[in-house]
């Protein structure tokens, strides 16, 4: 869960960090840098990547000493700190470092609702070569000017393969952007909340 702290709190954003946490810690000029936990080798957990991915930041570094040592550390650009600090308000009312969502995807399928899915020329083949070219034409699949393909929407933003029961109708031969999306990231709950107003944490409003 995401934390807030002042730069003079940093051993307790530290210890929240160890502890399964997420941080982020601000300083007195209002500079904020994200403090992530790290897995055996010493990358960032995929929770942490997600979250950074979300706020369209990639860069990150590892921490190699003071009190924050072995952690890793991403500064936040200023347009993105106001949505990390949102994330600290929707955890706050939970305590601990981390928890558990009881999260059913058959049962939600709210990221099937975002209409930038990047198609990649794996995801044609697979296509084709399980008998269903159909899917790489263009009644499934949109290209933009510059070339990029993403899959068609069917009018009011649902993906055309969702079926009336939330269920992936090509589930086996979904694309390799689906099958990267990972579960209880930011990106999932910002399409919970964005699609079915579901705030996982504080109450919307």
């Amino acid at each position: 869960m995401w934390r807030s702290f002042r730069a003079r709190f940093l051993p307790q954003a530290v210890a929240h960090v160890r502890a399964g946490g997420h941080a982020v810690v601000v300083d007195p000029t209002g500079l904020a840098e994200a403090l992530l936990p790290v897995d055996g080798q010493g990358m960032v957990t995929d929770l942490g990547l997600w979250a950074l991915l979300a706020i369209g930041q990639q860069h990150w570094e590892r921490v190699t000493a003071g009190e924050a040592e072995g952690l890793a550390r991403a500064v936040i650009e200023e347009s993105n700190v106001s949505s990390v600090l949102d994330w600290c308000e929707r955890d706050g009312v939970h305590e601990g470092a981390t928890r558990k969502l009881q999260l059913n995807c058959t049962a939600c399928a709210a990221c099937c609702h975002d209409g930038d899915v990047v198609l990649t020329e794996r995801d044609l083949a697979r296509f084709r070569e399980a008998g269903r070219p159909d899917l790489a034409g263009r009644g499934f699949v949109r290209r933009s000017r510059e070339g990029k393909r993403t899959l068609r929407m069917a009018p009011g933003g649902r993906c055309k393969l969702l079926a009336e029961d939330r269920l992936c109708t090509v589930y086996k031969l979904r694309p390799d952007n689906c099958r990267a999306f990972l579960m209880g990231s930011e990106a999932c709950l910002a399409a919970r909340e964005e699609t079915l107003g579901l705030r996982d944490g504080a109450p919307l409003g």
